[in-house]
């Protein structure tokens, strides 16, 4: 699946993903009875955030392969030929391409980058989240944070919860606010980098499919391009 987060904060976006990907295979039916085998394959070594040449920051996560092959190679090969575009652009032809693909295809993409008002004057900030399967655009302007793929663990870490009392009752543990318009650009850094490590953690204790891990790639998007702070290389 993956987990993915993105964080606005008034120097610029911080993106931060894993990296893992998980092959299943689903076998012929026995006796009217479906089996899936989960984990036919595991590798840590998937990029699932990119820079592209125009500076726009792009994150993914939900279907991670297209025609049996990782789907990164694909979304190198949109950057390739799409990668001066700028994120309001990219909204747009980000679907495009991958809908001629796979018009079924249960990716979802973050997008987050910088375009031209021209009245004003200056620069101003854009952040979308794309879905290729339901052919959607959502503009993010009103969040500071959004995070997707496998969003059960820190979902409960930060958001209000409840108890059940003997009697079905049920007792409100309200969450603590988060601060983000109080963040600098270093603390959305941090707290991205925890968000992605918490959820790796997490799972790794619970019943459940290892679908987060790997290393933790981490981009930083500002007016005036963007940077790196982790990204896992090739040796």
């Amino acid at each position: 699946m993956s987990f993915i987060i993105a964080i606005h904060v008034s120097e610029g976006f911080v993106m931060a993903s894993d990296s893992r990907i998980t092959f299943t295979t689903t076998e012929p039916p026995v006796n009217g009875v479906q089996s899936i085998k989960v984990g036919t394959h595991v590798s840590d070594t998937l990029y699932k955030t990119f820079l592209t040449r125009s500076g726009v920051g792009i994150s993914t996560c939900g279907d991670s392969t297209l025609n049996n092959h990782p789907l990164a190679g694909d979304i190198e090969a949109y950057i390739n030929t799409y990668g001066d575009e700028t994120v309001d652009q990219m909204k747009d032809s980000i679907r495009t391409f991958f809908r001629a693909l796979k018009q079924d295809l249960n990716t979802t993409f973050i997008l987050t980058g910088y375009v031209i008002d021209e009245e004003q004057n200056k620069l101003i900030p854009r952040y979308y989240k794309v879905n290729i399967a339901a052919d959607s655009v959502e503009d993010l302007s009103s969040y500071s944070a959004v995070w997707d793929g496998e969003t059960g663990v820190l979902s409960r870490l930060i958001n209000t919860f409840y108890t059940k009392n003997q009697d079905g009752t049920y007792i409100e543990h309200p969450g603590e606010e988060i601060l983000w318009r109080y963040f600098t650009l270093q603390d959305a850094i941090d707290f991205a980098r925890y968000a992605v490590q918490v959820t790796i953690d997490t799972m790794r204790f619970q019943r459940t499919v290892k679908t987060v891990g790997g290393n933790v790639d981490v981009l930083v998007i500002r007016p005036e391009g963007g940077t790196w702070i982790s990204r896992k290389e090739l040796k």
